[in-house]
């Protein structure tokens, strides 16, 4: 039943854009929609605000920069590629010891 889709229309840095996502993830589209506005008027200000030389695109692709990166830290703190390598090496070298 949250699965079906609908179009929903999210309004960022004052254009619309429709998207056609699932009804469950509307909650998230529109919290990360509000989340890009806060961040675009964040550097809006930063950079001088409506004195800026600099555009909304410029605000937007410095947003886009900055969630990313965001989003590769947090992925690699979550890799437990290592923890899981080590607990199969003393595995197997309690495999070993075992039956020895």
């Amino acid at each position: 039943m949250g699965d079906e889709k609908f179009l929903l229309t999210l309004e960022i840095a004052g254009r619309k854009y429709p998207l056609r996502i699932k009804r469950s993830d509307e909650q998230a589209f529109r919290e990360a929609a509000k989340r890009i506005n806060i961040k675009i008027n964040q550097y809006r200000v930063a950079y001088g605000g409506n004195n800026s030389p600099m555009t909304t695109q410029d605000f937007l692709a410095m947003t886009a920069i900055q969630a990313l990166a965001e989003n590769f830290t947090l992925g690699n703190k979550n890799n437990t590629k290592p923890f899981e390598d080590k607990i199969d090496s003393l595995i197997d070298e309690l495999d070993d010891y075992l039956k020895s």
